[in-house]
């Protein structure tokens, strides 16, 4: 089954679900039975992904920041080591 297909498919599936909606309760539960499975889908799927790629990310921050500090130690050493020569000068 191609992707659109399919997409047409779930499109009828859930147009067939509303329209079993025929009060508030029905509403409700069937609010109910979406925001359950949102938190499913978000729990299993998307969390572990967004972890994985948060965790990724801080360790290339991580050594950006690194390479920032041996940066400005090199460049504090440099200039305290300029400041030596010229006292030593004087």
């Amino acid at each position: 089954m191609g992707r659109l297909e399919e997409f047409g498919r779930r499109i009828d599936e859930e147009v067939a679900k509303l329209k079993q909606i025929h009060s508030f309760e029905d509403f409700g539960k069937r609010v109910d039975e979406e925001l359950t499975r949102l938190k499913a889908l978000l729990k299993e799927d998307i969390a572990p992904e967004t972890e994985k790629r948060t965790a990724q990310f801080l360790r290339e921050v991580s050594e950006k920041l690194g390479e920032a500090a041996s940066w400005l130690e090199e460049r504090n050493a440099a200039r305290n080591s300029q400041k030596a020569q010229k006292s030593s000068k004087s």
